[in-house]
């Protein structure tokens, strides 16, 4: 198709209209379209002499025009050449259009840009201040869309997103989740990242996996152009409050609108220049100008009638919207790169490919190991389940091994040499994990680590993560040997190679003091995970995360 230089241009079809927020709920999705910006001809920029690439959100692509149009007049007029996409595949974008900006719906699309593309927006440096990098120029709040039962029982469990998590996590609550697909809209990715990032904060990394994954089995993922909104009593629909603006006074009646006390989700649609248009004094300078065209009377009025909020302003006059609730709480922060992969891994299948070797390290000894606190189980028995859990969420393609420690000449055994995943070798997976078994408590644990590490390290891939994940008790007090643990360290680092990472964890099961001096040894100089498990779901939820692309602080 023809490509328009003034304006927004697209992939694929065009929007048949500016104005399709329907009664149903229907938003902007993911994807491009066109939006035809002739206010007073295509041809008022037409020789402009300088073209700035700018991808942006669809739901933020009329501020991205109003904004453009101030730019056209004079000689030094600059032409805005805008592409609208969302999501993963926006920045899919970014090298292909050579973008000079990308302005996404949220700062935390910021991770999955190419490396070196943009300019670092959370570092205080010269290039961060000059260009502005990572400046809000709008935001919008996610709203729980619910019936008004449901809302009473988020209320009564504490009125907040965190009270939504532990709902959600209940199997008899009767409350259900509806999301827009994570990985192809802000509003998805932020509504989905709040419920993960409310356990997070309150319990920790691996509690928030295993809600979150529970959390999935009750909800609806919204994959298309329509809204989260619910359908049924009991759903929970998170919709951002741009999208429920324009068709709040056709809402079905008995509807209940929370923001949560606890914390606001809110979307923050951020200012990410690249860094060869930084390192472009011509781009750079205009650049400048088209940041400063934001806070024009012209954009400023595109940003409310888009919805959104800009930067410390209330929200934007529509008809019916003192429906909604103003947020009070203090926002979550923007979405850490691994807690974005976290959100990802836990809807996509593909998301949890890896290269993953396993190594356990239980002793059977009388009173050497004994359940996790709340488990009937033996500690060996939670491994095992774990280890299954583990089997069935990684998809076809990902790499899996299973070692256990063993007395003998190397101090361990591979139950499952690490080989590709399919049907077959998943099969034989369950098979060697059934066989798992204690062992007489003795040395072994240490050497079998930096044996693990350089096996994955050696059989390295760039199209997933590697690493390795080690489960023990320590009934050989391994870690309490001073000297071991150092010449582990070092022999760890010597295997080190930036260009093929791997990603150690250890899980160490009931000791605290173990799991401590091991994370003293192994986190500064070689960036490892060690923590210690006290209960039986410590150990499931480790084991999820370790699916989501491996544990970290």
């Amino acid at each position: 198709m023809g490509k328009h230089q003034a304006g927004t241009r697209t992939l694929g079809a065009p929007l048949r209209g500016l104005v399709l927020l329907l009664a149903a709920g229907l938003v902007a999705g993911a994807g491009w379209y066109v939006l035809n910006d002739r206010d007073g001809g295509v041809e008022d920029g037409a020789d402009c002499p300088t073209t700035l690439h700018v991808i942006t959100a669809s739901s933020f692509a009329n501020v991205v025009s109003a904004a453009g149009r101030t730019l056209r007049a004079g000689e030094d007029c600059i032409l805005i050449d805008t592409t609208s996409a969302d999501g993963r595949p926006a920045a899919g974008q970014l090298s292909q259009a050579a973008a000079d900006v990308w302005i996404p719906d949220d700062a935390a699309w910021a991770a999955l840009a190419p490396p070196g593309f943009l300019v670092p927006a959370g570092n205080e440096t010269a290039e961060q201040r000059e260009t502005s990098a990572g400046q809000t120029l709008a935001t919008s709040p996610i709203v729980m869309v619910t019936d008004r039962a449901t809302a009473e029982k988020i209320k009564t469990a504490g009125n907040g997103w965190l009270a939504l998590a532990n709902l959600l996590d209940t199997k008899t609550s009767g409350v259900r989740m509806v999301v827009r697909d994570p990985a192809l809209s802000g509003d998805g990715l932020i509504a989905a990242g709040a419920v993960g990032e409310a356990v997070w904060l309150d319990r920790g990394m691996d509690a928030s996996s295993l809600v979150l994954n529970t959390a999935l089995a009750v909800t609806r993922t919204v994959n298309h152009d329509l809204a989260a909104t619910p359908n049924e009593a009991g759903e929970v629909g998170l919709v951002p409050e741009y999208a429920l603006l324009p068709t709040i006074n056709l809402a079905t009646p008995g509807r209940a609108y929370l923001t949560g006390a606890d914390h606001t989700a809110i979307m923050r649609y951020t200012w990410l220049p690249s860094a060869a248009a930084a390192r472009d004094p011509k781009r750079a300078a205009a650049l400048k100008r088209l940041l400063a065209a934001f806070s024009t009377t012209e954009a400023r009025r595109a940003v409310d009638a888009a919805g959104l909020r800009g930067p410390g302003q209330a929200r934007p006059p529509f008809d019916g919207a003192s429906a909604l609730p103003e947020p009070i709480a203090e926002p979550f922060g923007v979405l850490a790169p691994h807690h974005v992969q976290h959100v990802f891994a836990t809807w996509d299948p593909e998301d949890r490919r890896g290269n993953l070797l396993i190594i356990v390290d239980i002793a059977g000894a009388p009173g050497s190991s004994s359940p996790p606190a709340g488990a009937r189980q033996q500690p060996i028995d939670v491994l095992k389940a774990g280890c299954r859990v583990v089997g069935d969420l990684m998809p076809v393609g990902s790499r899996l091994g299973l070692w256990e420690i063993s007395p003998g000449p190397s101090g361990y055994r591979k139950l499952l040499p690490t080989d590709r995943l399919d049907d077959t070798s998943r099969a034989a997976f369950t098979r060697s994990v059934s066989s798992l078994n204690t062992h007489k408590a003795g040395p072994g644990l240490l050497d079998t680590i930096v044996a693990g590490y350089q096996s994955v390290r050696d059989d390295w891939h760039d199209d997933m993560f590697n690493q390795v994940f080690v489960l023990t008790d320590d009934a050989d007090k391994d870690s309490a040997n001073a000297h071991a643990v150092e010449e582990m360290v070092r022999k760890l680092s010597a295997l080190e190679d930036p260009k093929r990472p791997v990603t150690l964890s250890v899980m160490v099961l009931g000791k605290k003091d173990a799991a401590q001096r091991l994370k003293a040894a192994l986190q500064q100089p070689l960036g490892a995970y060690v923590d210690d498990a006290l209960s039986a779901d410590d150990v499931q939820a480790a084991f999820l995360h370790v699916v989501a692309g491996g544990l970290h602080e």
